[in-house]
């Protein structure tokens, strides 16, 4: 951990670092009590040395909606101080808060931190209660969701408070980006239509439960607010006379209800010319900004020509892009940007093993909107990105699991779109990775696993020659329109591209073999008598060792080790095999060629058995193969 003082590169201050000794423990919160006890000088450590910085004060913040609970925690010489405080909220108690903290630390903090550096602080993400905070002080905040900031076994706001300045200090999470007005403005118009036009959905969903309880289903043909002829239906019906038309209930709508349906209607047409006026100022104030890139920045109007070129990318989804992810440079990575999309999948493990799978919430407007363009491609499916989606959703039967692969690959490619100022095409995503499979007859693949002997047939059937064609089809989601591959199949080709490199040297000693066998048949053929090569009586088992166990015998003076491998071979069928005081060991996952001999014996109870062991100089034990 490290104190920053005041001349550090990373901090702009002087830093300092601890270590332990091997014959002592100590708490972290000895060590902040007493951290001079154990400080050595930075510029000792090696680079290699992880490091994790400890700010010289703290300051945690619990918002509500009339008071806010400030804690502050700051260094007095070896000891940690903390000074607590009770606020309202309205604006000048905000600012007096900001500055009763500056005071502190001016006053009673030794050393004094540089306040010439922004203010940092952690508070949590209560509604919007903690927005007029961030404002009033400005600086760095970390804001965070309440539900990772840990609980106290007391539940208090003073204990809440001192909880977040205790992590604000020990540097738990990541400074927080917070957007202008520009943005905040844009947001909030595109919140507005969103607003309007779900509340112009809830009265249109509305007229059409009315009608229906009346005895008209013309609403099964078509929305009954979008559709003109349908509206024009409905609008003859509940006018003062309505005429009769030939398939509709001919019982009139009482004219109560009538009122009802226009009210709903006014409702929807202002709702949506709302939405509409919404629109072009989000627009016009999204075209009139400027936006960042790597290179510099790039006007409205050309970012969003620029983003509306990726496949089913609109204007408007272009803007919501840009509303929400601002600017390239707050993401490390396409992955990161993928994940506050909510497009990236988590692993949840225990024990070393994927017990399940899940995706994160992330921002669910731009999730939404990514979803609903990957769900366009997959319908169309006629360019890559729709085929691709298309090929695994028919290929796994599950089409939300699709639209979010799809949604993924736009959200990387639109990244890379805003971080260069490039407009997308096809040849600068590389949308189909490559697997570097060895090349052989698909017919071969039985040599190594028998269970693919039932596919053959239909794979030569579909033009598929080779593994490279086969991995190829797999890789490009083509293999869903073959009929009567199914489940087991795709496991068994999983596993063959997992493991590729295995099924060569599986093949490989397989053709050594046959080579072998057939030159000494030529020979025997040759000479007209029997040949017997003395290299060639014992028994070899190939295959992939899964397993492997050490004991050491007899157990009453324990002097021979023994290690017993279990063997998988290319049919799935499982050896053991003993040997005896090995001079070295074969490695997991490793494939092998053991020469092993048949050693029969008989149990306790009398049965016969054997077991297999391996042979070391004298290959001419056992029984002859």
């Amino acid at each position: 951990f490290c104190f920053p003082s005041n001349t550090s590169h990373l901090y702009k201050e002087r830093s300092f670092s601890f270590t332990m000794q091997q014959n002592k423990s100590i708490s972290l919160s000895d060590f902040i009590r007493n951290p001079d006890t154990i400080i050595e000088d930075f510029n000792n450590l090696n680079d290699n040395d992880d490091i994790e910085y400890i700010k010289e004060y703290g300051i945690g913040i619990d918002c509500h909606s009339k008071f806010i609970e400030v804690c502050i925690r700051y260094r007095t010489g070896s000891a940690i101080q903390k000074a607590q405080a009770h606020f309202a909220t309205n604006w000048d108690d905000l600012v007096a808060a900001r500055d009763w903290c500056i005071n502190i630390l001016k006053t009673k903090a030794t050393p004094v931190p540089n306040l010439s550096e922004p203010l940092h602080y952690l508070l949590e993400s209560t509604a919007n209660y903690h927005m007029p905070v961030c404002m009033a002080w400005g600086g760095n905040p970390t804001i965070i969701n309440p539900t990772i900031a840990g609980a106290t076994k007391r539940k208090t706001d003073v204990l809440d408070s001192r909880l977040l300045a205790l992590h604000d200090q020990i540097n738990i999470y990541s400074e927080c980006y917070i957007p202008s007005g520009d943005i905040k403005t844009l947001r909030v118009m595109i919140a507005q239509r969103d607003r309007c036009i779900h509340d112009a959905t809830v009265a249109g969903n509305r007229i059409n439960n009315i009608i229906t309880r009346f005895g008209l289903t013309i609403g099964r043909n078509g929305s009954v607010v979008k559709d003109l002829h349908i509206r024009s239906i409905i609008e003859n019906q509940i006018s003062d006379q309505p005429t009769a038309i030939d398939g509709l209930c001919p019982v009139p709508i009482p004219a109560e209800v009538r009122s009802v349906f226009r009210s709903e209607y006014e409702k929807y047409d202002k709702l949506i010319a709302q939405a509409e006026e919404c629109k072009i100022k989000i627009f016009e104030k999204a075209r009139s900004m400027e936006w960042e890139t790597d290179s510099g920045t790039l006007p409205g109007d050309e970012i969003i020509r620029i983003l509306s070129t990726a496949p089913q990318i609109g204007e408007l989804t272009a803007v919501i892009w840009l509303a929400r992810v601002i600017t390239p440079r707050r993401f490390r990575n396409a992955k990161a940007l993928s994940a506050y999309c909510g497009l990236d999948p988590s692993l949840k493990i225990s024990a070393g093993k994927v017990t399940s799978t899940t995706v994160r919430g992330g921002c669910k407007s731009l999730h939404k909107a990514l979803n609903m363009s990957a769900h366009r491609l997959i319908y169309h499916h006629n360019e890559m990105f729709g085929i691709w989606g298309y090929n695994l959703q028919q290929q796994t039967g599950k089409k939300k699991k699709a639209a979010n692969a799809v949604a993924r690959k736009l959200s990387v490619a639109m990244f890379y779109m805003m971080k260069t100022g490039t407009e997308f095409i096809y040849d600068n995503y590389r949308s189909i990775r490559n697997i570097d499979v060895f090349n052989i007859p698909i017919e071969d693949l039985v040599l190594i696993n028998h269970d693919f002997k039932l596919y053959i047939r239909i794979l030569k059937e579909n033009n598929i020659a080779t593994t490279v064609d086969l991995a190829t089809a797999y890789i490009t989601c083509s293999l869903n329109s073959y009929r009567g591959l199914g489940k087991k199949f795709f496991g068994l080709l999983k596993d063959f591209l997992d493991r590729h490199v295995t099924y060569k040297q599986m093949y490989d000693e397989l053709q050594k073999e046959n080579f072998n066998e057939d030159k000494s048949m030529n020979q025997h053929n040759n000479n007209q008598k029997t040949v017997i090569n003395t290299t060639k009586h014992a028994l070899s088992l190939s295959g992939v060792i899964i397993d492997r166990t050490r004991r050491m015998v007899p157990h009453d003076n324990p002097t021979t080790e023994i290690v017993t491998y279990t063997v998988q071979d290319g049919y799935g069928r499982k050896f053991y095999v003993d040997d005896y005081s090995p001079s070295e060991y074969h490695n997991l996952a490793s494939f092998v060629c053991i020469p092993v001999y048949i050693k029969a014996y008989n149990r306790k109870s009398g049965e016969p058995s054997y077991t297999l062991n391996t042979q070391k100089l004298d290959l001419s034990r056992g029984e002859h193969f």
